[in-house]
């Protein structure tokens, strides 16, 4: 299952550690293979772009406190969506 490949984020699906302070957002990540797999390429596309500095912690906290906010699939997939479009201009900037 993906819950402990989720781990590799800043997300932690570990069950024990979800029940106390985990947002609506990061339980419908833990619990969704879909969410979860593409939440891990989300992570691993911001780290690479930090890397090259075509992003910064900056807009990785602003995308985090988009996710954190939405207590439905609907809203993380739009947010998800957004990040991708986010990241296809950033990796397009000279």
């Amino acid at each position: 299952m993906s819950v402990s490949a989720a781990h590799a984020t800043d997300i932690d699906c570990d069950p024990s550690a979800t029940a106390a302070g985990a947002t609506r957002a990061s339980r419908l990540i833990c619990e969704s293979a879909l969410f979860s797999m593409g939440y891990q390429r989300i992570y691993a596309d911001q780290q690479r772009l930090l890397k090259t500095g075509s992003i910064t912690e900056a807009d990785i906290a602003a995308f985090r406190k988009k996710r954190d906010s939405c207590a439905s699939a609907s809203c993380l997939d739009a947010v998800f969506r957004e990040w991708r479009a986010f990241a296809a201009q950033a990796r397009s900037k000279p």
